[in-house]
């Protein structure tokens, strides 16, 4: 077995050389907190890079910038990091874009706070509850942690924390490396709303009959007790009730669920995918109304169809849907029929063309090690896309169309595996398996079987590469 799945790869250093770069707007607001100079020196650093770089950093802006740094601070004591992050009513966030009179959100808020911890230190679980804590209470969706040294002005570490769960340190360059981390946030554009729902594209009794959703189910299922899948989340467990509720009425979130689940449906020719995990969807035990059927491929490159049963309104789609139809679109088509049991089986002269991908899971796990024999690893091509980001993006959707190029698995026929796996930058990974001879004829039997055999993975520990 294979003791390292994710492959040491080239990380490009010059980022403008990266197709889909491009020079960014930036501002920074509130006030640097008296006494944090490392926070100080820090920003300073940082707005330099910016603009060596071709950024234009602004005084004063209405909000419409690509990137709002905002000073924050967190108290110093003896309790626990997460324990000491103060909970203002509103959030620092609204209270500053108040006082600075901005007029619309900026599409990325990044607090910015000074701490003596090393994040790098602690523990992955704690870091990413201590962040989603910062990012609740202060009201961003990122969190820059500065980690002083001991002489004045001196930068130890910085943490750079998203929702996903990522939380990469710098030590050297820590300027600069931010800055790229920082720029590449902004230039992934959001594609998760982009979708359109067609009324009875499916008809009823197609869609009761079809057995994928308890499929779906029942591979959530099993990835709960595999400890791939975790409970769902609520925006209580780290603000106030107060201030959840808040959450819940002006931005209608009430908590998440990770990970996601996909089949691709033959009987309706279509991808059956987990709903959002932010509509109250427990992964684990999955219902018939917490699927939803989506065209298998999308409209102008990045714009989603939701194919509605008739006399259903479906949920939105889990976020990582767009990439998953990306994925399939870029994947070659095999033929298949159905047997006498009334199964679908792989047949060169089938009676229907599907995408070679028929089902897949996305789970936030840190992989230790894996077979390469039995499942293939595609690494993370870091010459293309040297930093990590969230998913629903149109970069995310890049990254699907770029693994499919990658993996022999896929493109080569006479390569036996039927299972691929590549890994996702700081917050877990991706894994599908392919209309293959002697694939099982129960969606994700097979899949889920290698985990934790061929598979060796912990929900403790997701690698942190620089």
């Amino acid at each position: 077995m294979s003791s390292s799945p994710v492959a040491a790869s080239t990380v490009c250093t010059d980022l403008t050389a990266c197709d889909w770069w491009r020079p960014c707007t930036v501002q920074v607001i509130g006030e640097v907190p008296a006494g944090q100079q490392a926070l100080r020196a820090f920003l300073d650093r940082l707005i330099a890079s910016f603009e060596v770089q071709g950024h234009t950093v602004f005084d004063r802006s209405h909000g419409d910038v690509d990137l709002m740094l905002m000073c924050g601070q967190i108290p110093e004591g003896d309790q626990p990091l997460r324990e000491r992050v103060p909970e203002d009513y509103p959030p620092l966030s609204a209270m500053l874009r108040k006082r600075h009179g901005l007029r619309r959100n900026p599409r990325h808020v990044v607090a910015v706070v000074e701490v003596p911890e090393r994040l790098s230190a602690l523990p992955h679980a704690e870091v990413v509850a201590t962040a989603r804590t910062a990012m609740g209470r202060l009201g961003a969706a990122k969190v820059l942690f500065v980690s002083r040294g001991g002489a004045p002005g001196q930068v130890r570490e910085v943490t750079l924390c998203t929702m996903e769960g990522g939380h990469p340190t710098e030590v050297d360059d820590i300027a600069d490396r931010m800055r790229d981390r920082l720029v590449t946030t902004a230039c992934a554009q959001q594609v998760a709303e982009d979708y359109d729902t067609v009324r009875d594209a499916i008809t009823a009794e197609a869609w009761q009959a079809s057995t994928t959703p308890e499929q779906l189910a029942t591979a959530g299922r099993r990835m709960g007790e595999l400890g791939l899948l975790s409970p769902p989340l609520k925006v209580s467990d780290f603000v106030s009730d107060q201030l959840a509720d808040k959450y819940e009425i002006y931005m209608g979130v009430r908590g998440f669920s990770e990970g996601m689940l996909f089949a691709f449906d033959p009987d309706l020719d279509c991808l059956v995918v987990s709903a959002s995990g932010s509509w109250d969807v427990d992964k684990r035990a999955l219902t018939r109304e917490q699927v939803v059927a989506v065209e298998p491929r999308l409209t102008g490159g990045r714009r989603l169809r939701v194919l509605a049963p008739s006399g259903v309104l479906p949920m939105q789609p889990s976020v990582e849907t767009w990439e998953i139809c990306a994925l399939m679109d870029a994947c070659p088509t095999v033929r298949i029929t159905k047997d006498r049991a009334g199964s679908w089986v792989l047949d060169p002269d089938g009676e229907r063309e599907v995408p070679l991908v028929r089902a897949g899971i996305h789970a936030h796990v840190g992989v230790t090690s894996s077979d390469d024999t039995v499942i293939e690893t595609v690494g993370a091509d870091r010459e293309q896309f040297p930093y990590g980001f969230g998913c629903g993006t149109d970069l995310t959707v890049e990254i699907a169309r770029n693994t499919v190029r990658r993996s022999h698995a896929i493109n080569d026929p006479a390569d036996p595996r039927t299972y691929v796996r590549w890994p996702l930058l700081y917050h877990g990974e991706m894994a599908v398996e392919l209309w293959k001879p002697d694939l099982p004829s129960q969606p994700f039997q097979g899949l889920l079987d290698l985990y934790g055999t061929a598979v060796r993975f912990t929900p403790d520990h997701i690698p942190q590469p620089v």
